[in-house]
């Protein structure tokens, strides 16, 4: 089977959808486990990221783009690590995009009516109607404003996604039994090379956050390619002209022992573009 992500609006019964197919499939559900993992990796502030995540991309919050850049990473080497560990089911926040290049991965939109998403969270918080509306457009908005802002495309798109259930008519159980159904089809079977995909992966996330938080390395944009241990590193080297310009060898050299340093890696080949930069 597939790695399962369910992408929803604030009290559309995602987690209970997501617990719901953990007991037909064995599969564990992950929502904000891996922010814990990701913090846990990589030595950064769980409640920093879980911070930065809650927050949209407001005019001065582009201003951190870097720090935003180095979190994204950080969880997607996270989810990687879990897909290499083997299926699972993700309620959390955008988890489709940061299993990009992953095969065999069931992408779930749900929805719900905003009259029943309030009275869920009237329930829950025992708050007025009108203070849950206002909370649920609030994150419905922020969720929004975060997807477009790193990967260019609104969240709720239905291109985006296998399946999209709207749950006004339907119950959590009928659309568990529709994605279960949708599981058992022939497209969604594992293969051998999903799960080489899988580890190719895995290990190229795992490089990139090393050196994205590598003080040397720190803002260099990279893409890593990996395919059976042999790592393809480009990217685009930022320099300033004279004295204070920084060697391109020197800089290729370092992301090179970076890379050397993680499990799994054979053979290296790093094309940096050198981009001079005028210091007025």
């Amino acid at each position: 089977m597939p790695i399962v992500t369910i992408s929803r609006g604030t009290f559309s019964g995602g987690e209970t959808l997501a617990q719901c197919l953990t007991k037909k499939t064995g599969f564990p559900a992950v929502g904000v486990e891996v922010i814990k993992e990701a913090a846990t990796l990589y030595g950064i502030s769980e409640s920093e990221i879980s911070q930065q995540l809650k927050q949209g991309p407001k005019v001065w919050e582009r201003l951190l783009g870097e720090k935003r850049r180095l979190y994204l990473i950080a969880l997607q080497s996270a989810m990687a690590e879990r897909a290499a560990k083997g299926d699972f089911i993700y309620y959390g926040l955008a988890g489709h995009f940061l299993l990009q290049g992953v095969p065999n991965v069931f992408k779930v939109r749900l929805v719900a009516p905003l009259s029943q998403r309030i009275k869920n969270e009237m329930a829950k918080k025992n708050i007025s109607e009108e203070a849950a509306k206002e909370y649920i457009e609030k994150v419905d908005e922020r969720r929004k404003q975060w997807t477009k802002f790193f990967y260019h495309v609104d969240l709720t798109d239905p291109f985006l996604y296998d399946m999209v259930i709207n749950l006004e008519n339907l119950s959590i159980d009928t659309a568990c039994g529709m994605i279960m159904y949708a599981l058992d089809q022939p497209e969604f079977k594992d293969t051998g090379a999903k799960h080489k995909a899988i580890e190719n992966f895995a290990l190229a996330c795992q490089i990139k956050a090393k050196i994205a938080l590598n003080e040397r390395t720190r803002g260099i944009e990279l893409d890593v390619e990996v395919k059976d241990g042999n790592v393809h590193i480009q990217g685009k080297l930022y320099t300033t002209v004279g004295m204070f310009a920084t060697g391109l060898r020197q800089t290729e050299a370092e992301i090179r022992t970076i890379a050397k340093s993680v499990s799994g890696v054979k053979d290296i080949k790093v094309d940096l573009q050198e981009l001079p930069v005028a210091v007025e």
